[in-house]
């Protein structure tokens, strides 16, 4: 089915690129100056992924101070990206089809519709039919993606009319997002990510934080010990005997942070501890983002809550899986990613979680 579905997409694509494929660029080498108009597209990951290219965007636009660069996101993400000081335009890409209609659709249209000089897909894992047909239908001059035959199967690339150079060599997300745009001659500006807050949001997670912790002077250890993927969950039960050994030494203010799909599996964690802990409020995202600011460690597993956390440059212990934390932890020396020989999350122990977070503790004092 997956076949079918994949090969149906590509028929797509290939009719649909025969009518609005860009032209063949004679001279690979861009005359940067004309580059006056930028749409980045990145619509099809997650919270984390978004996070990811920030790092990119913020050189883009040093590269290019003049230019108005746009953005397409997923609705989902959306919150990450508010606020971005590098992004002069953000356009909304609505996951649901029963959340589009006509007017809507004309306006998508019109917005990536723009003149734009260059379109950027910063495609890292996978090759994504929706980025694609939104870089044909931007009529863009030029449409740059890596160059990555794992993505294309040996096709003749009839979409992308500037090829990134792709190292065969493990590096991390972050600099896959950096060796696409450095074909257009930007020089990367740092590697932490940009996730800004407004001064209504940041108030707002300090009240709920206050709230919580309220006249104690205790160093704070905020836990989310969900995510979606069961293969890449800590058990509970090899958590919840980490965070005891803490709990006893009575030094440390515990305060476990859910989401909506997590109040029962919640109920179910804070039967395994020893002593109740504080366990805050559902938030949306970005006041989430502002209460995380008080946290002096976050425990957690590899989610988009990892790369928010680094965001506001809170020190973190995450606990991976089949995605390697040298490609995917955020690269920082603040934070520890811990994962078993064999890429389980169930071979994870107790006492690797709990000297991952005495060193957190000892490194971010």
């Amino acid at each position: 089915m997956k076949y079918l579905e994949n090969a149906i997409k590509i028929a797509v694509l290939r009719f649909i690129s025969l009518l609005l494929s860009p032209p063949k660029l004679l001279n690979k080498n861009i005359d940067l100056n004309s580059l006056k108009r930028i749409l980045v597209i990145r619509q099809h990951d997650q919270l984390g992924d978004l996070l990811l290219i920030t790092p990119g965007l913020r050189a883009l636009r040093k590269n290019f101070p003049d230019s108005f660069i746009s953005i397409v996101v997923r609705e989902y993400t959306l919150p990450v990206i508010l606020e971005n000081p590098n992004v002069d335009k953000i356009i909304v890409f609505r996951e649901s089809i029963m959340r589009w209609n006509i007017s809507y659709a004309i306006k998508f249209y019109k917005d990536i519709r723009q003149k734009y000089d260059c379109t950027i897909i910063l495609n890292t894992v996978s090759r994504s039919t929706s980025s694609d047909l939104i870089a044909l239908l931007s009529k863009s001059k030029i449409i740059l993606a890596p160059n990555n035959n794992k993505f294309v199967k040996a096709r003749k690339e009839v979409i992308y009319n500037l090829l990134a150079y792709r190292s065969d060599k493990q590096i991390h997300q972050i600099e896959r997002n950096l060796e696409t745009i450095k074909s257009i001659g930007v020089k990367p500006n740092g590697k932490e990510y940009d996730l800004i807050l407004n001064k209504a949001e940041r108030e707002e997670g300090n009240k709920i934080f206050k709230e919580i912790n309220k006249k104690n002077k205790k160093k704070v250890i905020g836990v989310h010990f969900g995510t979606l993927d069961i293969s890449r969950r800590l058990p509970l039960t090899v958590l919840s005997e980490a965070l005891n050994y803490f709990i006893k030494q009575n030094k440390y203010l515990i305060v476990l942070i859910i989401s909506k799909n997590e109040i029962d599996l919640c109920r179910e964690f804070e039967s395994l501890l020893i002593n109740k802990v504080k366990v805050a409020p559902l938030m949306p995202l970005r006041i989430f983002t502002a209460f995380l600011q008080n946290i002096n460690l976050f425990l957690c597993n590899d989610t988009g809550t990892l790369h928010i956390a680094s965001s506001q440059r809170v020190p973190t212990v995450s606990f991976h899986a089949k995605n390697d934390p040298k490609e995917w932890k955020p690269p920082h020396p603040r934070h520890i990613g811990v994962r078993a020989k064999d890429h389980l999350i169930t071979s994870i122990t107790s006492e690797q979680v709990i000297k991952s977070i005495e060193k957190a503790i000892k490194s971010n004092h």
